[in-house]
């Protein structure tokens, strides 16, 4: 038990830390896919952190032997606050990503409605819904199939290569499930939100899979198309479950699209999102199975 009590304090220490160790890293122009990564890896460590005194408990209460070499009330006091957290966290947490999903659902519907009375179809894979309305409109939607979606006034405002960027920089975002992150990240924070890094994380998430879509827009179309078209982007509206080109940290993306320059050298980062998905995946199956199997066989 006095390990899991020093590893649940290292990893609070770490929790509350690593938030401006990120923002750092982002300003100095680290690339963004291995800083979704990190994020990831320190979700996880912060979650195990939290969960480790319970699952603590039942090892040595049920398998181990009970002798901790801690007060019997710490060990009890500790394991207890660890499963309330942990229950507490899976709660809250899966309420909003499920909501979060609910929400996703709709919206997406509400736009293949649109696709039907505007081109008599329903929208495919690989295209975009165009709107007809004046206002320049640029964002992405996870579902089935995935959307980007542009207006007539975004066509209007840029030039054939800006506008290529955006496309490419949407369709960043589908292809690395971007979105996934963003409900990860808010399910983060509504479980443990009293945790700084689970707390900052949507906002911190939101910047990094931005700069990873506008590297990847980049690489294919140089920085100036797409700097104007952050430009041109930065105040329009979309709805609050899609990915906006320039809803989130512009000043910051503009000022690393001008100082640093990504790697030519074309990359996948499909990776990104199933490394990270399966650190999570693990950390969450791993924990509940520790925890349940001790419950079962105690």
């Amino acid at each position: 038990m006095t390990s899991a009590v020093w590893w649940t304090i290292g990893g609070l220490v770490v929790a509350v830390l690593s938030p401006p160790f990120l923002r750092r890293a982002m300003r100095h122009g680290a690339d963004a896919g291995l800083l979704l990564i990190g994020w990831a890896v320190l979700a996880c460590l912060s979650f195990t952190a939290i969960a480790s005194p319970a699952v603590a408990i039942v090892v040595h209460g049920c398998w181990l032997s009970p002798d901790t070499g801690l007060p019997g009330w710490v060990d009890a006091v500790a394991g207890t606050t660890s499963a309330a957290a942990v229950v507490i966290a899976g709660i809250r947490g899966t309420w909003r990503f499920a909501s979060t999903k609910r929400y996703r659902r709709h919206v997406h519907a509400r736009h293949a409605e649109l696709a039907w009375i505007l081109t008599g179809a329903a929208p495919r894979k690989d295209t975009v819904l165009w709107l007809p309305t004046a206002e320049p409109h640029a964002y992405s939607l996870a579902g089935e199939p995935p959307l980007v979606v542009m207006s007539d006034g975004l066509r209007d405002c840029l030039d054939p290569v800006a506008l290529s960027a955006v496309t490419s920089h949407e369709n960043a975002h589908i292809f690395r499930r971007h979105h996934w992150f963003v409900a990860v990240a808010q399910a983060l924070s509504a479980g443990i939100g009293w945790l700084p890094l689970a707390r900052q994380s949507p906002a911190l998430v939101r910047t990094l899979i931005e700069l990873d879509a506008d590297a990847h827009a980049v690489r294919l179309h140089g920085s100036l198309p797409l700097r104007q078209a952050i430009q041109a982007l930065r105040y329009a509206p979309a709805p609050t479950v899609s990915l906006g080109i320039a809803a989130d940290a512009a000043e910051l993306r503009l000022t690393r699209l001008m100082a640093h320059a990504p790697s030519s050298a074309p990359r996948t980062r499909r990776s990104v999102a199933a490394g990270a998905a399966m650190m999570i995946a693990t950390t969450l199956v791993t924990t509940a199975l520790l925890f349940g199997a001790g419950v079962i066989t105690c």
